[in-house]
This record gives structure tokens, C-alpha cells and sequence, in this order.
């Protein structure tokens, strides 16, 4: 009977782990930038290309697509229009601060995520410009 009740409980443990398994919602945009003069920017894009102009400036910033994604420990897989993958994967959920890794082929980067704020991942070539990962957490 002792030996049911070790083997019960060694199998409860692995499942409570899961249970408690962080999930952290983050809203992925991916964003085309390009030399090309837009008329007009929308306030977010304005925001991006501020943050980016130390890197590099650019005319016009196009959003390409926008989802939200439940990001946990488990690597998730997300398809960029340029036939790369980035992999977003949870390292740790402390205090409201996420700490998220991201995989975008060559680079591979560790960053926090708070209520306010973005990340900004360079995701390679695209077309006639580059590709922008712009992770932040959802509003509302």
C-alpha cells in the first residue's frame, strides 16, 4: 500500500507543477519599416519610430499582422512573413514582469515585459525593408 501511495503521489506532483504553469497574454505585432515617406503615422507607429531612430530611421512603418499570444514556459512558434519562425518562450513571471525570450534566427534575446512599454525585436529582411517584432502586453 506504501508503495501506491509514493507512486500517487509522484505523479500528483508533475501535474500540480502544471497547474501552476505561468501563462502571460502578449500582443504581437509584426511590423514592416521602410525609407519610403508615409503621409501620416499612426500614434503607435510615431511611438515605434521614435524608439527605433537611434538605430535607424525610417519613412514608413506598416503593420503587417497583430495577435495575442499566450506565452507560458513552452516554446510558441510564430510565423513571420519573410519564412522565418520566432519561438517566445516565458523564463520567469515575477511581480507582474514577465521575462520573455525571444528567437527570431540569428539572435536569440531575454528581455522584461511590463504593463507599459514595448519590445522591439528585429526579425530580418523583408521585401524593401525590415521586419519588426513589437511585442508589448495587451491594453484592456
Amino acid at each position: 500500500m506504501t508503495r501506491a501511495l509514493a507512486l500517487s503521489a509522484a505523479l500528483l506532483v508533475p501535474l500540480a507543477a502544471l497547474a501552476q504553469e505561468a501563462v502571460v497574454p502578449v500582443q504581437a505585432d509584426v511590423v514592416l519599416g521602410t525609407d519610403k515617406v508615409a503621409k501620416d503615422l499612426t500614434p503607435p507607429m510615431k511611438a515605434m519610430q521614435a524608439a527605433l531612430a537611434k538605430k535607424k530611421r525610417y519613412g514608413t512603418l506598416q503593420l503587417l499582422s497583430s495577435q495575442v499570444l499566450k506565452v507560458s514556459k513552452k516554446s510558441l512558434a510564430l510565423a513571420l512573413p519573410n519564412q522565418k519562425s520566432a519561438e517566445l518562450s516565458l523564463e520567469s513571471l515575477e511581480a507582474g514582469v514577465a521575462t520573455v525570450r525571444v528567437k527570431v534566427p540569428p539572435a536569440d534575446t531575454t528581455s522584461k515585459l511590463g504593463a507599459e512599454g514595448s519590445l522591439y525585436v528585429h526579425a530580418g529582411k523583408h521585401e524593401t525593408g525590415d521586419l519588426w517584432l513589437v511585442l508589448s502586453r495587451p491594453k484592456g
